[in-house]
């Protein structure tokens, strides 16, 4: 026996994840620097930490807290790791366009995107413990009785900046200020859970989140060459920990399953630091800016941030491998948010309703099965979320819809040993409105695609052949 060239899909792997490891980097990096990635450009992110971005697996749809597969799982709920069978690799990327349009008929444009979510997730220990049984006839059978415990590493946005307004003034003359917001936070997380027999499964996971939100002023008199500009560049990094704790049961009633699940999650020593750089430049002819001096460079504060934490619970039906119908909620009180760079803005408690349809749920193939059915996803989310305004000296909260749709395309492969390994490509549409023109406020809506990479442990062995 000896050791032979590795094959084409071990090769080309190794590629995608040095490409995707790289990937990874560098939007930290971005994040680290206030950049982040282009995601959102919502008036409503010009507040607290940002955009909540809800992230999850593109295959899990709206179902926070019961979605568990033997590829995938969900990032909300620790527990879902437990029915994890393989080691596997889940990637995420995204385009986003849309338009926000406020009641004066005002309207702005977007087109983004980036990197959703990266997670590997692997067995850590498997043990099938079987019990002999035997029958009246004198006949053997055993009962298997599984444990095991499961881990994953992930690197996902937990929110996300992205702004653009201006205001004009004619006093004492004709001036514009411009604001442009960018940043938001991530969440490098580590999970564990345990599989307890059939029926329960127990989670923890550790994150440390880290971001930078970014507000950059540009005040300027159009028309003239004498006044100059002054641009005012104000940061926030923010760093601290996430952990999660979670359960899930699950059990059979004739050829049903049904799963419980729920998570709380809470935030600790979370710290900001506010840096302030203001220049001033002049307007040359050609329509460039000239730094003339730096009249601030400061960091002027540091001090706490208090996330509030939040508590989410899960139910879902599945008969057989035929479909399951999986429903969400998620309980958050944005009341308690506190942090100095924001202290005037008034928050409520956000509410997040999520309904999951999906036409062959399963993302393994069975072993009676000639080809595997391709799973199909419906979906809605409804929140209220947590900004609060004021409009015609009434209160309002905002509102946000989503609406989405998608489907896999597995990719079955079998190996000289009769093994196979199971990959889904993931393809999803998704809409997204927030706000309504009838309360006065600003209307967002967008469209985005997603798709998402499930890739099975034999992508990751390296094989040996005669």
């Amino acid at each position: 026996m000896g050791y032979g060239q590795r094959p084409f899909e071990m090769r080309l792997i190794n590629k995608v994840l040095l490409f995707t490891a790289a990937m990874a980097v560098s939007s930290s990096l971005k994040a680290q620097g206030g950049s982040g990635q282009n995601f959102t450009q919502s008036p409503y992110s010009n507040f607290g930490v940002g955009e909540w971005t809800g992230m999850n697996f593109t295959q899990a749809g709206a179902n926070m807290h019961t979605f568990s597969g033997a590829y995938s799982h969900s990032l909300t709920n620790p527990a879902t790791l437990g029915n994890l069978r393989y080691a596997a690799f889940n990637m995420g990327v995204a385009y986003r366009g849309g338009d926000v349009q406020t009641e004066a008929g005002e309207r702005q444009t977007f087109n983004g995107g980036g990197m959703q979510y990266l997670s590997l997730g692997y067995p850590t220990w498997t043990y099938d413990k079987r019990t002999k049984l035997e029958d009246s006839a004198g006949k053997k059978t055993y009962k298997s009785t599984p444990y095991g415990i499961l881990s994953a590493i992930s690197l996902s946005p937990l929110t996300t900046v992205g702004y653009r307004y201006a205001f004009e003034n004619n006093e004492p003359f004709l001036n514009r200020t411009t604001h442009t917001g960018s940043g938001g936070l991530n969440n490098l997380q580590w999970s564990h859970a345990g599989h307890l027999g059939k029926h329960v499964n127990l989670g923890y996971s550790v994150g440390r989140i880290f971001g930078q939100l970014r507000d950059n002023s540009l005040f300027t008199v159009p028309d003239s060459f004498d006044l100059g500009a002054i641009q005012d560049t104000r940061s926030v990094v923010i760093k601290g920990m996430q952990q999660q704790v979670g359960f899930l049961l699950q059990g059979n009633l004739d050829s049903n399953t049904h799963s419980l699940g729920a998570s709380y999650t809470w935030y600790s020593n979370v710290n900001a630091e506010r840096s302030r750089l203001t220049r001033s430049y002049d307007l040359s002819s050609s329509g460039g800016l000239i730094l003339r001096d730096t009249i601030l460079r400061s960091v002027d504060q540091n001090g706490t941030v208090t996330i509030p934490a939040s508590f989410g619970v899960g139910y879902q039906f599945q008969y057989r491998r035929k479909w399951s119908l999986a429903l969400d909620y998620r309980y958050s009180d944005w009341g308690g948010f506190q942090a100095f760079f924001d202290p005037a803005t008034k928050y409520a408690v956000r509410q997040d309703y999520g309904l999951t349809f999906t036409l062959n749920p399963s993302d393994e193939k069975a072993r009676n099965e000639r080809k595997m059915p391709v799973p199909v996803r419906l979906g809605g989310v409804w929140s209220e979320t947590q900004q609060v305004f004021t409009s015609a000296g009434q209160e309002v909260q905002i509102g946000e819809f989503k609406a989405f749709a998608g489907f896999g395309i597995p990719m079955i492969r079998r190996y000289y040993d009769n093994s196979v390994i199971t990959s889904v490509l993931h393809v999803q549409a998704q809409y997204l409105q927030r706000g309504s023109l009838q309360t006065g406020l600003a209307q967002e809506r967008y469209f985005q695609l997603n798709l998402g990479f499930q890739l099975g442990d034999k992508w990751f062995q390296r094989r040996k052949f005669d």
